[in-house]
């Protein structure tokens, strides 16, 4: 038996190697392969003894070669293929080792650079032993040595099961391989969705289970162009470290990943507390401390058992008070010697550290240059039989440009809240109406079928605070029944995209009351 082995991920290789030679395996390999090799004592063959033909073009064109092509694509049970190997003296490859790096770039490398990283020949020999998997075994993952080396040795051979799943990997590792280079190449056209959509995307690790106990979940990350785990150096939940507590289920990733975007929605230090996807907490303070007493206050029954999410990393004054209550788990930044030793004490409290600021993002812009793609993948939802595809609903750091359409202008107070809120309700489900005051959420309206509703829960969450907030809804407000139950409440100031049919009616409540309402021209539906 013959194997051919031309690896950049050396792991496990002089292991691997000696194992086949001790099954009678005889190994030929690629240059470097060989080198490693040789090295670590292994007999081994370079491959151009089969091929009797050097690699050329600077290393383009060694594994292109019929002697390798038709070796490991020759099926055995076909009596014309074994002549066809005979005839032209080409021996039949057994095993196939073959793996290259993911396909990476940075922001500034030239197409051309970029070009140059791709993998044609290992690429190609991959494919070809996946689709003859009943007579080739394939290996690209370090992980997968040992189990299926135990298997030959014990079973004396490996089984088509086996195979067939070895296959499966190769080809899923291609499909990543070739999505990131259709996705960068994609970026030198003016079309944001591409006509075809390959989602490639790698699993992280499974979850406890999914939406319900009785469903299965895991965790997938998306490839990057850059850092794994990050999108140009971003925080990102997928590529959060886990420091301390128990594994983590469905919801929890939902919450968690509310809980950072709530989180680095804000410059200032910021706190986020979310219950079932969303704030029951938001607030901004001078300090980490501050803000996140200021976010318990908001609503301390729901904060009880809630995700916690931190724009700074978490000191141990924090900690101190973290610590207090139970929470699901915390994501921050990261987390101070002294606030890891204060929190060992809730081991049940799990810690997720970002190792990378959140920052809040900028609105993403597509572009003609190949090297500056879009800051941000697109949004993927699944439907029954397709896929729902859309840009993220990003507010950016620039300032939220609003007309103020009452009699009162709103005073510095109220535009300051004003803006909080119109960051926090587009965190919130829809019919979504937040009330805030001093950068904090004190009122939450989440979810109903009608805005009146919504409007309702958020002033009882809030009892008396309600006097002297300010209002924000997510969508515009068809009647003006809510502003008036707003005004009853004591509400000084409205923002709101605008745009109903009765937006006259509306206007003329909030001046009836005295209310400052100002309009954004844009809706923050979250569904």
């Amino acid at each position: 038996m013959r194997a051919l082995i031309s690896v950049t991920n050396r792991e496990g290789l002089p292991r691997l190697a000696q194992e086949l030679e001790s099954l009678h395996v005889s190994l030929f390999s690629t240059r470097e392969t060989l080198k490693a090799l040789q090295a670590a004592g292994v007999t081994v063959t370079p491959v151009e003894e089969l091929t009797g033909f050097p690699d050329i073009l600077e290393g383009r064109v060694k594994l292109l070669h019929p002697a390798l092509l038709g070796g490991v694509l020759a099926r055995r049970d076909r009596p014309r293929h074994e002549e066809d190997l005979r005839v032209h003296h080409i021996e039949p490859i057994d095993v196939v080792v073959v793996n290259f790096p993911p396909f990476v770039t940075e922001e500034e490398t030239p197409l051309a650079d970029a070009m140059e990283q791709l993998d044609i020949g290992g690429e190609t020999l991959l494919r070809a032993a996946a689709s003859n998997f009943e007579d080739v075994l394939v290996l690209i993952r370090p992980e997968d040595y040992v189990p299926v080396l135990q298997e030959w040795r014990e079973q004396g051979e490996v089984s088509l099961e086996t195979r067939r799943r070895l296959a499966a990997i190769a080809l899923y590792y291609l499909a990543s391989y070739d999505s990131a280079l259709a996705s960068y190449l994609h970026t030198s056209s003016d079309e944001l969705f591409p006509s075809i959509v390959t989602l490639s995307a790698q699993r992280v690790r499974n979850l406890r289970y999914g939406e319900n106990p009785h469903q299965q979940a895991a965790l997938y990350r998306w490839p990057s162009f850059h850092k794994p785990g990050h999108i140009r150096g971003e925080a990102t939940l997928a590529g959060a470290g886990i420091l301390q507590g128990g594994e983590l289920s469905y919801n929890n990733m939902l919450d968690l990943d509310t809980a950072l975007e709530a989180a680095r929605a804000f410059t200032v230090p910021a706190v986020a507390i979310i219950k079932h996807t969303n704030p029951c907490g938001l607030a901004c303070g001078d300090t980490l401390l501050d803000a996140y007493q200021q976010a318990h206050a908001g609503d301390p029954i729901s904060a009880s058992g809630g995700i916690v999410g931190c724009n700074r990393e978490v000191d141990g004054d924090t900690a101190h008070e973290l610590s207090q209550l139970f929470f699901e788990a915390v994501i921050a930044p990261a987390f101070s010697r002294e606030a890891r030793s204060i929190l060992r004490a809730k081991p049940e409290m799990r810690l997720l550290a970002t190792h990378a600021p959140l920052e809040p993002r900028k609105r993403a812009t597509h572009s003609l240059k190949v090297d500056h793609r879009p800051a941000h993948p697109l949004d993927v939802r699944s439907i029954s039989g397709g896929l729902l595809l859309q840009t993220p609903d990003l507010l950016g750091e620039q300032e939220v440009e609003y007309t103020v359409v009452t009699e009162r202008d709103p005073n510095l107070e109220e535009v300051t809240d004003l803006m909080f809120a119109w960051k926090a309700v587009r965190l919130v489900k829809s019919n979504a109406i937040v009330l805030a005051h001093k950068l904090a959420l004190i009122g939450v309206g989440a979810g109903q079928m009608n805005r009146l509703a919504s409007v309702q829960l958020a002033l009882e969450k809030a009892g008396s605070r309600a006097r002297g907030s300010v209002l924000a809804a997510d969508a515009y407000f068809p009647f003006a029944d809510a502003v008036e139950a707003a005004a009853r409440a004591g509400i000084t100031a409205i923002i709101q995209p605008g745009g109903a049919a009765r937006d006259d009616d509306v206007i003329q409540a909030a001046n009836s009351y005295a209310i400052t309402m100002v309009f954004t021209g844009k809706r923050h539906y979250r569904h």
